[in-house]
Formats: structure tokens, C-alpha cells, sequence
């Protein structure tokens, strides 16, 4: 089975990786680290450091799979350029 997928397609799925990146990021950086009192002041800073963690990392991987989908985009275009024969070579049949 194959999957036809053209690397102008894979280009434009890393820049939504990378997009995606940006938002987890900024949302880690949206959540108020502020102490709130109370009884539930331990709990909700837990909660806080937790989302700003698990942001950091998501947006960490999807900056990284971004960066692997542009990099085989890239490896197949230059593959598709290395198998067209010289101008003037004959194409061995």
C-alpha cells in the first residue's frame, strides 16, 4: 500500500506543527502561577505548575515533529531530483 503525499503537503503540515507549538506554549504561559489561599491553595498551584509543565513539553514535541516533517519534505524533494536523468542521458529501460 502507498500513500502519495507531495512535500508541498508536508510543508504546510509543519507549519501547523509549528503553529500548534506557539499556541502550547503561550497557553503554559496564560496559567497564573499566583498563589491562591485558602484550602485549596496547595492543590490549585499543583495544578498550575502541572499545566505549565505539560504545555512546555507539548509544545517542545510539536516544535520537534514540525521540524521532521519539513526535514523529510526536504530529503524527498532532493530524492526526486537525484533520480531524473542528466540533460541529454538516455534512461535505461
Amino acid at each position: 500500500m502507498a500513500i502519495e503525499v507531495l512535500p508541498e503537503q508536508l510543508h504546510a503540515l509543519a507549519g501547523v506543527l509549528d503553529g500548534a507549538s506557539v499556541r502550547a506554549a503561550q497557553a503554559g504561559r496564560a496559567v497564573d502561577p499566583a498563589p491562591v489561599g485558602g484550602p485549596l491553595g496547595t492543590a490549585v498551584l499543583g495544578f498550575t505548575e502541572t499545566v505549565r509543565t505539560a504545555s512546555s513539553c507539548l509544545a517542545g514535541e510539536l516544535s520537534w515533529l514540525g521540524g521532521a516533517v519539513a526535514a523529510a519534505a526536504d530529503s524527498w524533494l532532493h530524492l526526486d531530483g537525484s533520480l531524473l536523468p542528466s540533460r541529454g542521458a538516455g534512461v535505461p529501460e
